[in-house]
């Protein structure tokens, strides 16, 4: 099977969505099946929107087209004529519409996709809600597995006898909440407490600024900014952390918290979208999005009870376990590709 996958922006940029496509294409390579990722333009609407009436690719030698959600305007006056020669699949992590970034539209073209592949029920319940009949619908979440985690059931931490070291993993904008934290954060002393936030601190500058006034603020060493980091640091910072906190807005998934699970980590975010889902029941505290006084009382609650976290660390490693694996995401792939490939020869 020969796969040409359209995307756009920086393929590198250690986003879940682009580590799910890498994993995910890196498996389907090792099973034989050939990958070919089409990016022509940058990720914004504006760079879709100059690029797109001039964008179309030779379908020639491929199966099957599969479509990124994050490139919708750049395909968009494509994807119907793409389907009337090969199928398409489109891979939505999230819709626009519904997560808040940016100009949603278009989307239409995009649900008119011969399968739609989802990264969680909630996100199935928004394709039916869009009305995207179930049986174009699969369901394929990430794995929790990318980075070399002790086994589930030994990772549970012990309290720190140094202080208490909490970690937040995203790029800084507005939807992950990182004002929201920081602001939480600064609420009170935190004495013997310290936040380490991993992840791109330029992805929307002028937001970027403001996080960045609100953190220089703090005590000194209350806050350390360590931005992006490959694999080997992002591992060293989990397997170092007592607590996890990301109070996002909303995530179509949310890999980073799946990943603070597989490192016993007891966890702090919003009751959004399929957050509470993913973290299952003991490992995570949530509040409201965008509610600093809830953010605030959650920290201080775990910050200060050594035993709860304990107990909810325990429960993470409970949960972890009956997460899926990178495999099981690289098969329930597969699968979606072989039954679109399959219902346009009328063969599945």
């Amino acid at each position: 099977m020969r796969v040409a996958f359209v995307t756009v922006g920086d393929t590198k940029r250690l986003t879940g969505g682009y580590l799910y496509h890498t994993r995910v294409f890196e498996g389907l390579r090792e099973r034989g099946i050939e990958v070919t990722e089409i990016v022509p333009c940058g990720a914004s609407v504006a760079d879709q929107r100059s690029a797109g009436p001039g964008f179309d690719f030779d379908l020639t030698g491929f199966d099957v087209v599969v479509v990124d959600a994050l490139a919708r305007v750049v395909v968009s006056t494509w994807i119907d004529r793409w389907r009337r020669k090969r199928p398409v699949v489109a891979m939505v992590h999230e819709l626009p519409s519904v997560a808040g970034d940016g100009d949603p539209a278009p989307e239409e073209p995009l649900l008119r996709s011969d399968r739609l592949v989802a990264v969680s029920e909630h996100g199935l319940g928004i394709l039916l809600g869009r009305g995207v009949p179930e049986e174009r619908i699969s369901v394929v979440p990430p794995g929790f597995d990318r980075l070399p985690t002790p086994e589930v059931d030994e990772a549970e931490h012990q309290p720190s006898l140094t202080g208490v070291r909490v970690l937040c993993v995203a790029q800084w904008i507005e939807r992950k909440g990182i004002l929201t934290l920081v602001e939480a954060w600064t609420a009170r002393e935190r004495p013997g407490a310290t936040l380490e936030l991993v992840g791109e601190t330029n992805a929307d500058p002028a937001y970027a600024t403001t996080v960045w006034q609100a953190v220089e603020a703090t005590p000194k060493d209350s806050i350390t900014v360590t931005g992006p980091v490959d694999d080997a640091a992002l591992t060293r910072a989990y397997s170092a952390a007592d607590l996890f906190v990301l109070p996002s807005r909303y995530e179509g998934y949310g890999l980073v918290y799946a990943e603070a699970l597989a490192y016993g980590l007891p966890v702090i975010a919003c009751e959004v979208g399929p957050v509470p889902d993913l973290l299952g029941d003991g490992a995570a505290l949530l509040v409201p999005p965008g509610d600093v006084s809830a953010l605030d009382g959650a920290l201080t609650l775990l910050l200060e009870d050594p035993s709860r976290r304990a107990r909810m660390s325990a429960a993470a490693c409970r949960r972890a376990g009956k997460l899926p694996r990178w495999e099981d995401t690289v098969e329930g792939f597969h699968e979606a590709l072989l039954a679109a490939v399959g219902e346009r020869a009328g063969t599945a």
